[in-house]
């Protein structure tokens, strides 16, 4: 009898029940993984969100320094800025934004006055800013693209920063001085500052942060072109751009960064980085997700900031 119990108490699992406690364990990992990819998710959009908060604030605190001026998208006509050798003393929005996000010693590195060109360890346009990447860019990497430039994940609206009638010239149209009070008749809540973008483009090309208004194509701009609203004309970007960066056919992309690389959507249309859809700031200083069924229509609506245009129910 003695015996018997021994046995009983030393009977391990059987195969059998051994597969069914691997089956749980299974089925329960994969009713977790997706709660935990929302989580993450849910996480990286919120700190996209915040990172396109404090450009849009950056924008009003700019303002209140320069009597309610926002910054141009590429300003070479500055006081003392120029051409020299080749290498632009300009300013450019989001060198300019840098010292109201607690990034004025980034901006030093420029020299001065400033050339977007300087680079080196912790130099200028090589320096990664953390807070111009978005953490569901799978392109961002490293935070440096092209060269020796780093790159971001957000652009500027052209039809805020630049001059978007000012044809197609590069340099001489970007130079916008967009006015707080003054430039956005359709109200400040209803017009997009930024928007979200791969780091890598198609056609090889980098969303550089620092890039200035020489080349376009590597510019942080979006909506590049004129902003007639019955025939909005697209500007030649410098280099392979696909059509469609202006009007209501510019809307932001939904395709995974592998296949936008390799399609021949423009360069300059923004991307959608969240399954959610587009996280955008506004401005106003506030951030919206706008969800990807949202219509061409309204989307150029909120890039103009003076077309006089009513944003449609998908707002």
């Amino acid at each position: 009898m003695l015996s018997v119990r021994r046995a009983l108490r030393s009977r391990g699992f059987t195969l059998i029940e051994l597969l069914v406690v691997i089956a749980i364990i299974a089925i329960l990992i994969g009713l977790l993984l997706p709660a935990v990819q929302k989580v993450r998710e849910a996480a990286a959009r919120m700190q996209c969100a915040n990172n396109l908060k404090q450009l849009g604030l950056a924008c009003h605190d700019y303002a209140s320094a320069q009597q309610d001026a926002f910054p141009s998208a590429f300003d070479a006509s500055q006081p003392g800025n120029n051409f020299n050798n080749g290498n632009p003393c300009v300013g450019q929005v989001l060198v300019s934004l840098l010292p109201y996000m607690e990034g004025g010693t980034i901006v030093t590195t420029f020299g001065n006055p400033i050339q977007l060109q300087n680079a080196g360890a912790n130099i200028g346009h090589r320096i990664v800013v953390k807070n111009f990447g978005c953490p569901s860019d799978p392109t961002f990497g490293n935070g440096l693209g092209q060269g020796d430039w780093a790159s971001g994940s957000y652009v500027a609206n052209y039809q805020v920063f630049g001059k978007p009638n000012g044809g197609n010239n590069y340099g001489s149209n970007m130079d916008g001085h967009p006015n707080l009070k003054a430039s956005f008749s359709d109200g400040t809540s209803n017009t997009i500052l930024f928007a979200e973008q791969y780091a890598k483009r198609p056609s090889g090309h980098w969303t550089l942060w620092a890039h200035g208004g020489w080349n376009p194509s590597w510019m942080p701009i979006f909506a590049y072109g004129s902003s007639d609203p019955l025939n909005p004309v697209a500007y030649n970007a410098g280099m392979d751009t696909g059509s469609g960066a202006v009007g209501q056919g510019s809307k932001f992309v939904t395709l995974s960064p592998s296949v936008y690389q390799a399609s021949n959507a423009n360069i300059l249309l923004p991307v959608a980085l969240h399954t959610s859809g587009m996280n955008v700031g506004l401005a106003d200083g506030s951030v919206r997700n706008l969800n990807n069924g949202v219509s061409g229509v309204t989307w150029w609506a909120a890039c103009t900031p003076a077309g006089g245009e009513t944003l449609g129910s998908d707002w």
